[in-house]
C-alpha cells in the first residue's frame, strides 16, 4: 500500500483518489488554491476531506499533480527525492508554451504545420491578408485560454473578420498562426520512466459542444481509446512520439506525454503537446486496466518498469452536461440537481464524476461548479462493443436537463477506420 497525493486546484483529479483507494492505497487531496471554490468536489464520496494547509510531502511515497501549472510545487517535491508525475517547470512550459512545443517537435524531427508567431494583432492581419491562407488562431495562455479561444477559421476572409474579437478573449497575448492541414486529428500518449516508452495508446475525441463538430470546445465532449500492443507499436508512435526519447531521457522526463497530431495518407503533422493527465481520456484509458494503476504510476514516476494488465483493449466515453455549460457563469450553475442511474459500483472505475457530491440518503446531486457531471465510460474488445455498452450506461443515467452528443460513436469509429485504412495503425 501507498501513501498518495493528489495536488489540485480544480478538483479536476479527486475521482482518481476514488480508484487508488479502492485499489488499497492510502490518498490525501490538497488544494493548493481555489478550496473555497472547488473544495466540494465530490463530497461525500471521498474517504477523506480534501485539504488546504501545505502538507508535509515527506510523507508521501507518490505525489500525483492532476494538472499542470504548478512547476514551482513539483519541482520542490522532486528536489526532495519523492516519486511525483503530472507537472514540473518542463511539463508546464510544454503545456503553456506554444512555440516551445513547436521547437521541440522540430528538434526531434516531427514535422508541424507552416506558423508564424506574433505579438501584435495588426502585424498578424496584414500576414493574412498576404498569404491568403486558412489558418488556426492559438493563443500562448495555457489550459484555459486555450480551450477558449483557440479558434479554426473557415478561410482568410473569416479570421480577418473574427481577429479583434480573438485579441479581446486572449488579452492581448502573444500567439501563433498556423496553417490549416487537412487529414485525421489523432493522439497518440505513452508514459516515460525516464528510460523508456510503456502503456501506448491513442485517443480519439471530439472537442466541439455540439453534434456535427458544431459549438464552443469544450476540451473533450466524449472519446475512444485503444491500448496498442507494446511489442509492436504502430506508426502512428514512430513517426510521433518515439523520436522524443532522447530528449525525455535527457531530462529525466517521468510520467505521460501525449503527442496531439493530424494525418493524412502520407504525413504526420504535429499540434501540441499535453505532459498531463487528460480530461476525458485519462480515466477512458485507466477503465482498460486492471487493478494496478497506483502500482503503475508509482512504478512510472520511481523510474522502475511497470507491469500492467488490460481488462480490454478498448474503451469510450461520453461527457454529461448541464446548462449553462460549457458557458462558466459565476453563481449560475445550479446545485442540487439530482443525478440518478449512475450505479454505485461504476464510480471508481467506470464513471468519472466531477461537478458532483453525495447527499442526503445516499443520493448523487450537482454541486454548481460549472456543470460538467459525470463521464460514463466502458471497455471492450472492440470498438463497437466498447461504445455499445457504453451507449447502454449512458441511458440509464438521468439528470434533468442532461445534455450530451449522440454522434460521437459515428464520428470516432469513421476516425479509426480511416486510420487503419491509411496504416498508421500498424
Amino acid at each position: 500500500m501507498a501513501r498518495i497525493l493528489i495536488v489540485t486546484y480544480t478538483g479536476y483529479g479527486n475521482w482518481f483518489s476514488l480508484q487508488l483507494e479502492q485499489e488499497g492505497h492510502s490518498c490525501d487531496i490538497w488544494y493548493c488554491d481555489n478550496y473555497d471554490k472547488y473544495g466540494l468536489v465530490l463530497d461525500g464520496l471521498l474517504a477523506k476531506r480534501p485539504f488546504r494547509t501545505r502538507p508535509d510531502f515527506k510523507k508521501y511515497d507518490l505525489v500525483l499533480f492532476d494538472l499542470t501549472g504548478q512547476p514551482k510545487i513539483a519541482e520542490e517535491v522532486l528536489s526532495l527525492g519523492i516519486p511525483s508525475i503530472g507537472d514540473s517547470d518542463l511539463a508546464s512550459q510544454l503545456e503553456d508554451d506554444r512555440m516551445l512545443g513547436i521547437e521541440v517537435m522540430e528538434q526531434c524531427d516531427i514535422n508541424v504545420p507552416p506558423y508564424e508567431r506574433f505579438d501584435d494583432l495588426s502585424d498578424a492581419k496584414r500576414f493574412v491578408r498576404k498569404t491568403n491562407k486558412r489558418y488556426v488562431f492559438k493563443p500562448d495562455g495555457g489550459q484555459e485560454q486555450d480551450t477558449a479561444s483557440t479558434y479554426v477559421s473557415k478561410d482568410a476572409a473569416d479570421l480577418l473578420r473574427y481577429f479583434d474579437k480573438l485579441g479581446s478573449l486572449t488579452k492581448g497575448m502573444s500567439f501563433i498562426l498556423q496553417e490549416v492541414v487537412q487529414g485525421t486529428e489523432v493522439s497518440t500518449e505513452a508514459w516515460f520512466n525516464g528510460q523508456d516508452f510503456y502503456l501506448i495508446n491513442g485517443t480519439l475525441e471530439e472537442k466541439k459542444f455540439m453534434e456535427g463538430g458544431k459549438g464552443p470546445n469544450t476540451g473533450c465532449a466524449g472519446n475512444l481509446v485503444w491500448i496498442y500492443d507494446q511489442t509492436n507499436p504502430p506508426l502512428l508512435f514512430r513517426e510521433g512520439l518515439a523520436k522524443l526519447k532522447d530528449f525525455l531521457k535527457q531530462y529525466n522526463y517521468r510520467g505521460m506525454i501525449d503527442l496531439n497530431t493530424i494525418v493524412s495518407d502520407r504525413e504526420m503533422y504535429g499540434l501540441e503537446w499535453t505532459p498531463r493527465f487528460g480530461y476525458d481520456a485519462s480515466a477512458t484509458l485507466y477503465s482498460c486496466l486492471s487493478d494496478c494503476l497506483g502500482d503503475f504510476l508509482g512504478a512510472i514516476a520511481s523510474g522502475a518498469q511497470p507491469e500492467l494488465s488490460y481488462l480490454n483493449n478498448f474503451a469510450a466515453a461520453i461527457r454529461l452536461s448541464i446548462p449553462p455549460y460549457p458557458s462558466e457563469i459565476e453563481g449560475e450553475h445550479p446545485e442540487g440537481i439530482p443525478i440518478e442511474g449512475i450505479e454505485e459500483d461504476d464510480i471508481p472505475k467506470n464513471c468519472f464524476l466531477y461537478d458532483c457530491c453525495l447527499g442526503d440518503g445516499d443520493s448523487l446531486y450537482s454541486l454548481g461548479v460549472n456543470g460538467f457531471i459525470a463521464v460514463p465510460m466502458q471497455t471492450g474488445s472492440s470498438i463497437q462493443e466498447a461504445w455499445t455498452k457504453t451507449s447502454e450506461k449512458v441511458k440509464k443515467i438521468q439528470i434533468p436537463n442532461m445534455q450530451y452528443r449522440s454522434d460521437i460513436e459515428k464520428t470516432t469509429t469513421e476516425r479509426y477506420n480511416i486510420l487503419a485504412r491509411q496504416g498508421w495503425l500498424r
